[in-house]
């Protein structure tokens, strides 16, 4: 199995904090958010290559932190050769670039994950429940939403009573459950070799969901519902809150 962070976007919800430094390397109490996804990756055995998709833009900052990046991996980054917001690949795109350019990866399960994304809960669970289930069917993470604001602006996905996805929604003005979907997937390879014919039937190649929302249809998708959070970076505000709780987390082990 390998893993791809997605970091090719440019945040412009976050301007100014984002001009000049990409939103996975934003520090968190003295960690870069993508960071985070390292150290959670980097412990779960199996995985062998850790790939991160940027843009022109930032390419040379992510190579940087790659390189004096604490991880067992040789954090390898792929140039998307977009340059600004407006000519975006989208994170669908991204994997479909970064497949082709690296054709072996399609060979072998995908961990594919959104490099902005700061959570409470072990990514080597959703693995483990790939695994368990026989490593033929697409994983994803799932976690419970109780604010009817957030459910409007997220991913919604119904579960049958084996885990199957049944349905997946992008921004429901009625959403139909509380679970939502993060930036975390675990795709087989016959999963990955239905991308091309995604983008192909011009569906949008920006939030990744909407690749959950397509495939759900046309291969098995199963839900991994975790109880823990995750943390909304998208704007000043909420980076705010999480540079806060992060921080008094740090301090409370600290004195602990």
């Amino acid at each position: 199995m390998n893993a791809l962070l997605l970091a090719a976007g440019y945040a412009t919800r976050l301007y100014p904090l984002t001009l000049d430094t990409p939103k996975p390397l934003l520090s968190v109490a003295g960690k870069p958010i993508a960071q985070y996804m390292v150290d959670q990756l980097d412990p779960i055995a199996g995985l062998r290559r850790l790939l991160v998709v940027t843009n022109r833009r930032f390419a040379g900052r992510f190579e940087s932190w790659a390189a004096a990046a604490p991880s067992r991996f040789t954090i390898e980054v792929v140039d998307d050769e977009s340059e600004t917001n407006e000519t975006r690949l989208g994170a669908i795109g991204d994997i479909a670039f970064t497949l082709a350019r690296f054709p072996a990866l399609a060979a072998e399960p995908l961990f594919v994950l959104g490099g902005d994304n700061l959570v409470d809960f072990r990514l080597a669970d959703l693995v483990e429940t790939f695994q368990r289930r026989g490593g033929d069917a697409t994983v994803i993470a799932l976690v419970r939403t109780l604010d009817p604001a957030q459910l409007r602006r997220s991913g919604v996905v119904t579960l049958d009573d084996s885990g199957r996805v049944m349905g997946f929604v992008e921004k429901p003005a009625d959403p139909p459950s509380d679970l939502t979907c993060p930036p975390f997937y675990v795709f087989p390879p016959a999963a990955l070799a239905l991308v091309p014919t995604y983008l192909a039937a011009g569906e949008p190649a920006d939030a990744p969901g909407n690749l959950i929302a397509w495939l759900h249809r046309h291969a098995p998708v199963f839900g991994h519902v975790f109880a823990e959070e995750r943390y909304d970076v998208g704007t000043p505000e909420s980076y705010a809150a999480a540079c806060r709780l992060f921080e008094a987390r740090a301090a409370a082990r600290h004195d602990g």
